[in-house]
């Protein structure tokens, strides 16, 4: 009888256990597959775009499925928040994110941001100019696409003075 009770409480108390991590997966998605990416601590995205653009959607999908929590901001005029953010004019792309200090702009892959939040480079931030072909985002889905039909591009990182250095070379 003792025995039996023993077995009781362990399955009672492996329930609770299981119950609690199921209840914060459940309340906190991201956070729980933040921790299966590479364990690198990543703040809140605070991303910008105008309300027609559809590849920023997908970007900001390309984040949260990898286990970013992101905030979306549409905003009228998406210049104001690059001029804001001091983007090189040649580094432009369709929308902008703040992560903690770090600028973001256009179709950065979670590759890149998980290498600048391990390195923390002295930098204002990291982009990936124009809108390559195959880049988070920019990923076309057909029976007739292959990934080796995209491109290879690269992310440039940028200072406050507006000096730019390539940050990494992704090859989809």
């Amino acid at each position: 009888m003792a025995l039996n009770k023993i077995f009781i409480k362990r399955g009672f108390l492996n329930y609770l256990i299981f119950s609690g991590i199921l209840f914060t997966n459940i309340i906190n998605p991201y956070k729980s597959i933040a921790l299966t990416q590479e364990n690198i601590d990543i703040p809140k995205v605070v991303s910008y775009r105008s309300a027609s653009c559809g590849c920023c959607k997908k970007w900001i999908n390309h984040l949260r499925a990898n286990g970013l929590e992101v905030v979306d901001n549409i905003v009228e005029d998406v210049s104001v928040i690059k001029n804001q953010y001091q983007i090189p004019n040649n580094l432009r792309s369709c929308h902008s994110a703040q992560i903690a200090n770090y600028t973001i702009e256009g179709h950065v892959p979670i590759e890149s941001i998980n290498k600048l939040f391990r390195e923390k480079p002295n930098i204002n931030g990291i982009a990936v100019p124009g809108m390559p072909l195959g880049s988070p985002g920019m990923e076309i889905h057909s029976h007739d696409s292959h990934s080796h039909d995209y491109e290879n591009y690269k992310v440039v990182s940028f200072s406050s003075t507006g000096k730019t250095k390539i940050f990494d070379k992704i090859s989809p």
